[in-house]
């Protein structure tokens, strides 16, 4: 699936992602989140920053890499324009030190390798997703935080088999549809 998103040409990918986009704003989970966790993409993943540009009355966050040794990620505050510097990976996130963990969010737009019908994710490896939300998966009731993964549709397979620490997607936002997991 890397590969395959790593070959998309730009003109492929800009596409795409005004397509999921026009989608996304639209979508009754994005419209009722005041407060949402977007990501900067990296490695091919579709982009979901021109939404930041383009809805108002909504606060957007960038996750923040942790230390060393530490798996959760905290989420500084972003706007389009704003300084930019880059994590041990590389990965652009905010210079400000003002950061909200991801329960304080309404809404985590998660980058994602795979999903499956019924939720299921296939991340990049290093479980720092799955670490930050893991409240999900702990709390008995129905929180206010809705995890949304966000993909080309191609990246969706049958099934992906889960680890107890695996969280699982609300849904899944696509170029081509929102699906709603199982």
């Amino acid at each position: 699936m890397r590969t395959r998103r790593g070959s998309l040409t730009p003109g492929e990918k800009l596409r795409a992602s005004r397509m999921l986009c026009a989608r996304l704003v639209k979508h009754p989970c994005f419209i009722a989140a005041g407060r949402v966790g977007i990501y900067y993409p990296i490695d091919g993943e579709i982009d979901v920053t021109p939404v930041a540009e383009r809805s108002e009355n909504k606060r957007y966050f960038l996750p923040v890499l942790p230390p060393l040794g530490k798996r959760r990620l905290w989420f500084a505050m972003y706007e389009p324009g704003a300084k930019l510097i880059k994590d041990r990976f590389g990965i652009p996130e905010p210079a400000g030190t003002n950061r909200v963990r991801a329960e304080d969010l309404d809404l985590v737009l998660v980058p994602l390798v795979a999903f499956d019908q019924s939720g299921g994710r296939v991340g990049m490896g290093g479980g720092f997703y799955d670490s930050s939300l893991g409240f999900i998966r702990r709390s008995r009731s129905i929180g206010r935080t809705r995890v949304v993964g966000v993909a080309y549709q191609f990246q969706q397979v049958a099934c992906i088999n889960r680890d107890d620490w695996d969280v699982p997607l609300h849904g899944v936002v696509t170029d081509k549809e929102f699906i709603r997991a199982n």
